[in-house]
């Protein structure tokens, strides 16, 4: 397989399928030519212990230091998924998937999940959705064990990192490879019933955004909008009233517009 350095192992467990690799040069182009070769059925992922090639939003290098999740996840191509609403169903799932293992998450627009930590608010994990030929799937990089140093962050990022390992208040982690299957576990569980989720899913995700409510900026390249953040649209896009009333930002960077994080 392109990309790997060694074949998968394949969980036995009954269920999604995890093919658990040691090296590849993203998660998600082996989940994408696994797709391809027929083997990789809706909801089976990959797992790397590392990536040499892992990519982030807008293509910038994702660092993979061992001991953290990399992994990519098939999804079905319907609703919610099937639309600007999908980054945030996906969201929905992993934060939902997290707290049922002891960490509260919220979803930082468009595509981050953040744990409150004594500093504040940091980046604990990444979502990057992908569609080729008809194959959707969600590259998830999760900081367990390891986060970025702050001196290797962006200097315009809007918040800091931090990792699962230091939010566990004293308990015991588990293997990045045990911490994923369970997550699976609990995001299709979630997922049983598609249409009962396809309803619910903005709601869910409203519930965990983070500085609802706030005065915030959305950066969009040469663009910045103000406004006060109240919720998603239908659409997937966030909802800011502005003294032009309320509008819909489809991308950029979200952060708070007093500054403070």
């Amino acid at each position: 397989m392109n990309g790997a350095g060694t074949s998968p192992g394949v969980s036995a467990a009954p269920g999604p399928q995890v093919f658990a690799f040691a090296e590849v040069g993203s998660a998600l182009d082996a989940a994408l030519e696994l797709a391809q070769e027929g083997r990789l059925d809706i909801w089976d992922s990959v797992l790397a212990e590392s990536q040499t090639a892992g990519r982030g939003q807008l293509r910038r290098r994702w660092h993979s230091p061992p001991g953290n999740i990399y992994a990519a996840l098939r999804l079905p191509v319907s609703p919610p998924f099937d639309g600007g609403g999908a980054a945030a169903a996906v969201g929905v799932l992993a934060a939902e998937a997290l707290e049922a293992l002891g960490w509260r998450a919220a979803i930082k627009w468009p595509n981050d999940l953040i744990l409150e930590t004594a500093a504040g608010p940091r980046k604990a994990a990444g979502i990057l959705l992908e569609e080729r030929g008809g194959v959707l799937l969600a590259g998830i990089g999760v900081n367990v064990a390891t986060r970025p140093a702050t001196d290797a962050l962006r200097p315009e990022a809007a918040l800091g990192a931090t990792c699962l390992a230091e939010n566990a208040a004293g308990r015991p982690l588990p293997p990045a490879s045990e911490l994923w299957a369970r997550l699976v576990s609990h995001m299709v569980s979630a997922y049983t019933d598609a249409r009962i989720f396809a309803r619910t899913w903005r709601r869910r995700a409203e519930e965990r955004l983070l500085w609802l409510g706030r005065q915030v900026t959305v950066i969009d390249g040469a663009e910045a909008l103000e406004g006060r953040l109240t919720g998603l649209w239908p659409s997937g896009g966030l909802r800011l009233v502005t003294q032009k009333g309320a509008l819909e930002c489809t991308g950029g960077s979200l952060r708070p517009r007093d500054g403070a994080k």
